[in-house]
């Protein structure tokens, strides 16, 4: 699978509904791959995790992150990847995110938020944003 530069991410990803979002662990620099909705507003991607998920303290360990088109189970749906940093949102910046992925994925997101309200112990999450990963092309 190839690497392409900062430039390429919304084009490599419009168009799709998910995306295998690869993250590295910390002591082994293992790579983990993991499907996610997504949505793109600008020249970023956003995705919704839980807040104590591996890959939210694997991005908040370190921000490297790789992106490649991916089915629902998070097989490759192109053979290019591109390298990107994500970051976790916080406050007002938690708006933009939610409102672009409920753009996207309409009534599914509604049900997702609606079920994470039901009367018992409510779920953290936290939304990420990506953007590309200045001047490292692979």
């Amino acid at each position: 699978m190839s690497s392409t530069g900062s430039g390429s991410l919304l084009r490599l990803l419009e168009g799709y509904r998910y995306v295998s979002l690869t993250t590295f662990r910390k002591r082994s620099g293992r790579p983990v791959a993991t499907p996610l909705w997504f949505a793109l507003a600008g020249e970023r991607a956003y995705v919704l995790t839980g807040l104590h998920s591996g890959k939210a303290r694997r991005i908040r360990a370190g921000s490297r992150i790789l992106l490649t088109p991916s089915d629902w189970r998070g097989r490759p749906l192109e053979a290019t990847s591109v390298e990107a940093a994500a970051r976790p949102l916080e406050g007002r910046e938690e708006e933009r995110a939610g409102e672009a992925l409920g753009r996207k994925y309409g009534w599914q997101y509604r049900l997702f938020n609606l079920v994470q309200q039901l009367p018992r112990e409510p779920a953290e999450h936290v939304f990420l944003e990506l953007r590309p990963a200045r001047g490292r092309a692979r």
